[in-house]
């Protein structure tokens, strides 16, 4: 008995060490040796769940999470809206809202769903269940193509629609230096000119140079930001509010980063996403408890959506 005990205590470590990883699985895992930043309560390098999409999505573009139960998807090319199970990853259905176009963002506000094109307009799309009588209702913001506009989220403390622009920062004006996420006011339906909030070159370059002896893997940025030139690296693709803390959290494909502000338009976190998981992360969204959805669009291989647990702080 005293012999077998090292062995039986060897394999049980080697079974509790192995598929933390299992594709179509949910995997509870210990935060104490999984988490490699404390304050950051997902880790971004190993995913909870994964799901590869089939040819449809390989354009996967804006991501919203309805009743915690599905994944609403739109895609760059197709005015369709695409319902996917949020634990097996297969689409169960394909909503068609509008004619073709570059369809980025998509958010949900109880049954109501809204997509955004990237020349900031927004698409209401209620009864779409009911595919023959679903109603699609166009919004004009005052944002436009030169704002490239490409992350829509629900803010619940404010109950507006809030837009992220991957291009110009400034209304009607070309600018580099910067980049806005605005609000569309669902009590008032009118567009908000003031921004919600803004990402500067200054702001991210002292972040980094603020916490580079902290997060030595920051490092790669300063190279980045000086080949840039006095453009920013940080260009939103997603946007998103996370349900507990309700910062937002950006999504930025050129760097391959994800930014999270908090309400005073201070960042609190940046996070590099591994090239070889995201090819081109696009989109974003979390369940009511926190758990966190990124979809990447296929290159040369599949488009993905990778799912990350959230561990509050206890």
């Amino acid at each position: 008995m005293i012999m077998l005990f090292p062995l039986l205590f060897f394999i049980s470590l080697s079974i509790s060490g192995c598929n933390n990883n299992v594709e179509g699985k949910d995997v509870a895992l210990d935060t104490e040796y999984i988490l490699p930043d404390s304050s950051f309560r997902y880790n971004l390098d190993q995913p909870d769940n994964k799901f590869k999409l089939t040819k449809k999505l390989k354009e996967i573009s804006g991501l919203a999470c309805y009743d915690d139960k599905w994944l609403i998807a739109v895609q760059d090319e197709k005015g369709a809206l695409y319902t996917i199970d949020i634990k097996s990853g297969e689409i169960e259905d394909i909503i068609k809202f509008s004619a073709d176009g570059d369809y980025e963002g998509m958010a949900c506000k109880d049954n109501v769903f809204y997509a955004l094109r990237a020349d900031g307009v927004l698409f209401r799309i209620k009864d779409w269940h009911k595919k023959k009588t679903i109603k699609t209702k166009v919004i004009e913001t005052s944002l436009g193509k030169i704002n490239d506009t490409e992350g829509l989220a629900y803010d619940p403390l404010s109950n507006d629609l809030i837009i992220a622009c991957k291009g110009s920062s400034l209304i009607g004006e070309q600018k580099h230096k910067s980049r806005s996420v605005y609000s569309y006011d669902l009590d008032s339906s009118a567009f908000n000119s003031l921004p919600v909030c803004t990402i500067t070159r200054k702001k991210f370059k002292k972040f980094i140079k603020d916490n580079l002896s902290k997060y030595p893997e920051y490092k790669p940025y300063k190279k980045e930001m000086k080949k840039a030139k006095k453009d920013i690296i940080i260009q939103p693709s997603a946007i998103a509010v996370h349900p507990i803390t309700k910062n937002y959290y950006i999504l930025s494909a050129i760097s391959n980063s994800l930014v999270v502000m908090d309400r005073n338009n201070e960042i609190k976190h940046v996070k590099r996403l591994s090239k070889k998981k995201f090819e081109q992360p696009e989109g974003l969204t979390f369940t009511s408890n926190g758990d966190l959805f990124i979809s990447s669009e296929g290159q040369k291989k599949k488009a993905r959506i990778y799912k990350f647990k959230y561990f509050p702080e206890s």
